[in-house]
């Protein structure tokens, strides 16, 4: 499922490039494959979150959501948002298109792909609990040792 949405954010990125007119060279290509290794970051911490969860897929999918969701969108989106949007500011157009643009673009979809689409495919057809539900015992009697 990982390489499912890996491959769905990099064809969207060279969706994004053909929209933007930006040229497929050597930056170019770089910055995709580059874009698969920062796409790894926003699936993998909430694929693992679900994994780790017992219950049906719904609710494995919301811990997941709960656990790894704020995580995901304020250590990778948001830092990752700030340091793109000073690159907007740069003189060079080397910077704003393949630079800028790009990891815009990959910023944008990497987070609706991981923190939307991802967990609502895990939710639909995400793989079966492997722990079991661990049940609590009943309240039983204290025993005295007199």
């Amino acid at each position: 499922m990982i390489l499912l949405v890996l491959a769905m954010i990099v064809l969207d990125m060279m969706g994004v490039m053909a929209i933007l007119k930006i040229q497929l060279n050597a930056i170019s290509v770089v910055n995709l494959v580059m874009s698969i290794g920062i796409a790894v970051e926003f699936c993998v911490h909430i694929t693992h979150a679900f994994l780790v969860s017992s219950g049906d897929r719904g609710s494995r999918a919301k811990a997941a959501l709960c656990t790894m969701g704020a995580s995901v969108f304020s250590g990778i989106t948001l830092t990752k948002l700030v340091g793109v949007i000073v690159l907007s500011f740069a003189k060079s157009q080397v910077f704003v298109v393949y630079y800028f643009q790009m990891y815009l673009a990959l910023v944008l979809i990497g987070f609706l792909h991981g923190l939307v689409f991802l967990p609502v495919l895990l939710s639909i057809c995400g793989p079966p609990s492997r722990r079991v539900a661990e049940e609590k015992p009943e309240d039983q009697p204290a025993v005295s040792t007199e």
